[in-house]
């Protein structure tokens, strides 16, 4: 039976990793009035002398207002209104645009500050303690190469692989090295990459052998742009473990480059240094807000992922979504087109909180192809092997809240407001 995986923020709750409401939370807090004072001097100051395209406080000011107001639990919705404000032209000048998008990115390299601190901190306090919890994770895969394509920006599925010694590759063909910074020029940095036009071409991918085929939909706090976004950079997996990975992820959020002793700083694109030991460019790769991917569902450039999930869906028998909130309509379109043209294609949702069927996929609860299992990531793959709920598993897992607690203080105290 060939299998393929869709991965939510539910997939990683039990590792430590936050779901949406709690991101936005922390996101929030930071954020009171001060600190939005603070962030708003700072972009301006930035961004004030760029060249013939000033930005201005007005602006600035009337983004930021959106954060200080908003009282939803969702920071992708809150992230998409601002992007909506650029999307503006009506009364709206270049300034004013331009204002938005520099505010937009601060957002964004917060979210994405929160989300690493979140990375480190969880795999320190609760991935040694839960991860055998995570020791059946062979039991969702084929006995050939599956496919998981995640929504999470986190580390934990290629942790537990190489934990668990299952074969995992981001179907990366090509090896390139940077030096940590040019300060550290011999701490050489390797990553693997592919090139975005060829990555449906699955020449990297596994194929006949059982293993995992990893696919970041939303990009993720490990893989980066390189060359005007061509190249699609990851860690190398090319190691013992999660430890040696966690170390590598450490070293690549360090690299930079230095100009009078200071580093450079830094946003969603990162300034790095090149193997000349010259400033060099390469970009977070993390998709939030609300324009991750465009509406319609025809091929694109620059959707290469997408059309990989359209492309095993094709031919797949069955689809476990686990942890997915079905927050994202280019992923539920797809899913939904698939169930027509893929008639032997059946799904299977496993999440903590029952729901009812999404609507996207109401129409086809017939005949077992839409099922549902109210549990979590790890409580799942321990049922499918006999059927039977591991008692203690579940005991375990449910001592994390105060884990998760002490996660979300240290998180806080990270971050640099």
């Amino acid at each position: 039976m060939k299998k393929v995986l869709l991965l939510g923020a539910g997939f990683s709750y039990d590792l430590g990793m936050p779901l949406a409401h709690e991101l936005t939370d922390v996101f929030l807090s930071v954020l009171n009035k001060k600190n939005a004072r603070l962030l708003v001097e700072a972009v301006y100051q930035a961004n004030q002398n760029s060249g013939s395209r000033p930005i201005n406080k007005k602006a600035l000011n009337e983004a930021m207002q959106l954060v200080l107001d908003y009282k939803g639990h969702n920071y992708e919705e809150l992230l998409a209104s601002i992007e909506a404000l650029k999307n503006i032209y009506s009364n709206k000048s270049q300034s004013d645009r331009d204002s938005y998008h520099h505010l937009f990115g601060a957002l964004y390299s917060l979210i994405h500050m929160i989300l690493n601190c979140y990375q480190q901190l969880s795999y320190a306090m609760i991935y040694p303690k839960n991860k055998q919890c995570f020791g059946n994770l062979g039991n969702l895969l084929s006995d050939e190469e599956t496919w998981v394509f995640t929504l999470n920006h986190d580390m934990y599925l290629e942790c537990l692989a190489l934990d668990l010694g299952i074969p995992i590759t981001y179907g990366d063909e090509h090896l390139i090295t940077f030096p940590k910074s040019n300060l550290e020029m011999r701490t050489t940095i390797n990553l693997t990459y592919s090139f975005r036009d060829k990555l449906t071409s699955v020449g990297g991918f596994l194929k006949n052998q059982k293993g995992i085929n990893l696919v970041k939909l939303h990009g993720g706090l490990s893989e980066l742009e390189y060359n005007d976004n061509q190249q699609l950079c990851n860690q190398s997996l090319n190691v013992p473990n999660s430890m040696e990975l966690m170390l590598d992820f450490m070293n690549i959020q360090a690299m930079g480059y230095y100009a009078n002793g200071k580093k450079v700083p830094s946003g969603r694109d990162r300034v790095i240094t090149d193997l000349k030991g010259e400033l060099d460019i390469i970009c977070q790769s993390m998709l939030t807000g609300g324009g991750k991917y465009s509406i319609t569902t025809n091929d694109k450039k620059g959707e290469e992922k997408l059309k990989l999930l359209t492309d095993q869906l094709k031919n797949t028998d069955e689809l476990t979504i686990i942890g997915y909130g079905f927050g994202d309509k280019h992923i539920n379109n797809r899913v939904s087109n698939s169930m027509v043209s893929n008639e032997k294609l059946k799904v299977r949702i496993v999440d903590a909180i029952h729901k009812p069927i999404p609507e996207s996929l109401e129409q086809f609860n017939y005949d077992g192809r839409i099922r549902q299992s109210t549990c979590g990531a790890a409580h799942w793959m321990d049922y499918v092997e006999n059927e039977v709920w591991n008692r203690d598993q579940m005991s375990m897992l449910e001592q994390n809240k105060h884990i998760r607690g002490d996660i979300l203080r240290a998180v806080k105290r990270m971050l640099p407001f």
